[in-house]
């Protein structure tokens, strides 16, 4: 009994339940137009994209978490639409701590893999650079650069939206379709310019450059506290197509 109470207090801990998950949260967040036809390709069953197609491509940076972990994270996020009702969808997301990668994989389906990730923000002589750089066994597959510019109230939000990821070991029945919406506060938004590069991949793995990313929108530089909303519920299972083609973005 006594085991028993100590892993639920852990599970309370973990989720910080009335309270933060994350506090002061910082993203460096650019939206991007999305070849509808690339994108398609990498999306679970019974998801769709919304119209216009854009994506969010992003770095991260969470300095104070309720599992105690302080680390960076860089990631895509598709937005979708699955029974008319909007949302955004995961497809590769890297992180460079490995407590920070468990949660995100078991819990909340997030595709997480480790990566050496270099983002630093408010740099530069009037501290308003910002630049980002992924690097995966021993290659660099993504950089994310920009400035900083004024501060605004009408940013659209960074992870308070509904989310639909897959969650499950890698196997031919074992995934399911999730669906779960954080409780996300923005302490402080401000737009920035920003330019995205995918060097070419060379090994088949982390294939940025098929996902369909292309011109950059619109960007902007977010402060966040985030709380945890429902516990991620099961939609449907996801049968083994999507396994197969999403592989070398999720599992290798």
């Amino acid at each position: 009994m006594l085991r028993a109470a100590r892993k639920l207090r852990d599970l309370a801990n973990l989720a910080n339940l009335g309270g933060n998950m994350y506090t002061g949260a910082v993203f460096f967040a650019a939206r991007v137009a999305l070849d509808p036809k690339r994108a398609r390709v990498w999306l679970p069953p019974g998801v769709s994209l919304a119209k216009p197609c854009v994506a969010t491509v992003f770095a991260a940076h969470f300095p104070e978490t309720s599992f105690g972990s302080v680390y960076d994270e860089a990631g895509v996020f598709f937005h979708v639409t699955r029974r008319f009702r909007s949302a955004v969808f995961c497809p590769w997301m890297v992180v460079t701590d490995d407590v920070a990668l468990t949660v995100g994989r078991e819990l909340l389906g997030y595709p997480k893999k480790l990566a050496r990730i270099a983002f630093d923000f408010g740099s530069g002589r009037a501290g308003t650079e910002v630049r980002a750089e992924v690097e995966r066994r021993g290659r660099v597959v993504l950089r994310l650069r920009g400035r900083i510019g004024e501060e605004v109230d009408d940013a659209p939000p960074m992870l308070g939206q509904r989310a639909l990821n897959v969650r499950g070991s890698l196997g031919p029945f074992s995934q399911r379709l999730v669906t779960f919406t954080p409780r996300e506060r923005i302490v402080v938004a401000r737009r920035a310019s920003a330019e995205l590069e995918l060097p070419p991949p060379t090994d088949g793995r982390d294939p940025l450059d098929e996902l369909g990313l292309g011109a950059v929108l619109g960007a902007h530089l977010y402060r966040v506290d985030v709380r945890a909303g429902w516990p991620p519920r099961d939609i449907r299972h996801v049968g083994a197509g999507f396994a197969v083609r999403s592989i070398g973005a999720r599992w290798l």
